[in-house]
């Protein structure tokens, strides 16, 4: 028989969770022209439908001491992201199995091509009114 602090985690288990998803490498060879990651979606749908995104964390490896432009981007539009690893609330009420992707491009003409490694993103969310409540 089970009590009702079961049922309790049971609901709060189905209330919120992550998906992670990784990219292959890619290479940006132009400063004006970025290029598009594979798309980044939840390995199964289902566990994210009719919930919010909350926070969501990157990571890309770019060569050693060598810094791009990059962005984390859905249809809607893109964030700037400032570092190689990091996260952000600025896709927060997004739903949370939504694809996104990863945008690169070069920051000046001199650069050489260059090679990006490890995409990955962790997309936090849960059903909306546990985000408003936060």
């Amino acid at each position: 028989m089970l009590g009702a602090g079961a049922c309790l985690l049971t609901t709060m288990a189905h209330g919120a969770g992550s998906w992670v998803a990784t990219a292959p490498a890619l290479q940006a060879a132009l400063v004006e022209r970025p290029v598009a990651s594979a798309p980044l979606a939840p390995p199964d749908p289902a566990l994210a439908r009719g919930q919010m995104m909350g926070q969501v964390s990157w990571q890309f490896q770019p060569p050693s001491g060598v810094e791009v432009n990059a962005a984390l981007c859905h249809l809607g539009g893109c964030v700037r992201l400032p570092a190689p690893r990091g996260h952000t609330e600025a896709l927060a009420g997004l739903p949370a199995d939504t694809t996104l992707h990863f945008e690169f491009s070069l920051l000046d003409r001199r650069q050489r091509v260059v090679t990006l490694q490890g995409l990955q993103v962790i997309v936090n969310h849960a059903h909306d009114e546990t985000l408003r409540n936060r």
